[in-house]
């Protein structure tokens, strides 16, 4: 898939989100602040929040399909990585502030609340509109290797656990009398925020200081066996693979013949680029350093064949 049609997937993903969204919010919001439950309104704020990730998700994904220049060799394709912190900063701050408030309204014994039938119709709206979301995010962001776009995806999975709650605790509070169970609710609300930002956050640092994850380590042993097929190839080693959006980059040293000429050696990694570029389409760009066999010198990390 080319890159303008990679963001215009994104684009309208991004702005199916944030209509769905709005929609979402501004009912929770109003039925929440009209029958005085915390926990629908921390319920609508949570959504307003998945407006302003969406809006993120549309800016990065013209910023990262921009071209490599002279400030970024490596192309923009990060924009999404720092999408999905500033994501995380958001939540955060909107989690936080709903704890606290929250735990004000437990502590006083506030409890004036008027649940009506269309509370319970906004909120079930609410579950399966969240559900039919996430799973178009998540199929969208996997297809894509999107990481704002698997994130958002992963807020709204919990936006159907945190609507589907919340949901529940109507019931209970409307039959049963339990104004409490408001708070905790909106509580517990505020909880899940901060955990799903602080997950964003570790995700997006993690690829940020090129991080590979253990499920993804695959990318060393194929490229061991791509040189596997080059029997004038010795000792490959000092292999470093970083992550760059959703295109990884390849740092490597081989060892050849001293006698070897330069064209000779020069013709060997072209071929060894070749054939690992064929083998995955996820690999931008390959750079190869040769070395007479048996160098020996002070090198900085990598990994090597067997290791």
């Amino acid at each position: 898939m080319g890159s303008l049609e990679r963001r215009e997937e994104l684009r309208r993903g991004a702005w199916i989100g944030i209509v769905g969204n709005a929609l979402l919010a501004a009912l929770k919001i109003i039925v929440g602040l009209v029958s005085g439950s915390y926990a629908i309104l921390a319920d609508g704020i949570d959504t307003s929040t998945d407006i302003f990730t969406s809006f993120v998700i549309l800016l990065s994904s013209r910023l990262s399909s921009k071209p490599p220049d002279e400030t970024h060799p490596y192309g923009h394709e990060r924009a999404e990585t720092i999408a999905s912190k500033i994501i995380s900063f958001v939540m955060f701050y909107a989690g936080a502030s709903l704890f606290v408030e929250s735990l004000k309204k437990l502590i006083t014994r506030a409890h004036e609340i008027e649940l009506t039938l269309i509370s319970f119709l906004v909120m079930i709206v609410s579950v399966l509109v969240k559900l039919v979301l996430f799973l178009y995010k998540y199929s969208l962001g996997k297809r894509l290797n999107s990481l704002a776009t698997l994130s958002d995806a992963l807020n709204m999975r919990n936006d159907v656990f945190i609507s589907s709650s919340v949901l529940a605790g109507m019931f209970f509070m409307k039959f049963w009398g339990w104004w409490w169970l408001d708070s905790l609710l909106a509580i517990f609300v505020s909880i899940m925020i901060l955990r799903v930002s602080f997950n964003i956050f570790y995700e997006a640092a993690f690829e940020l200081m090129d991080g590979i994850e253990r499920k993804n380590l695959d990318v060393y042993s194929e490229l061991f066996e791509v040189l596997k097929r080059f029997p004038e190839v010795y000792n490959p080693h000092r292999v470093r693979v970083r992550k760059v959006g959703t295109k990884y980059y390849v740092e490597m040293d081989i060892e050849v013949r001293e006698d070897m000429s330069v064209g000779k050696a020069h013709e060997i990694t072209v071929k060894i680029r070749d054939e690992v570029m064929k083998k995955r389409d996820d690999i931008e760009d390959i750079t190869i350093h040769v070395e007479p066999i048996g160098n020996l010198e002070r090198e900085g990390f990598g990994l090597k064949k067997g290791a």
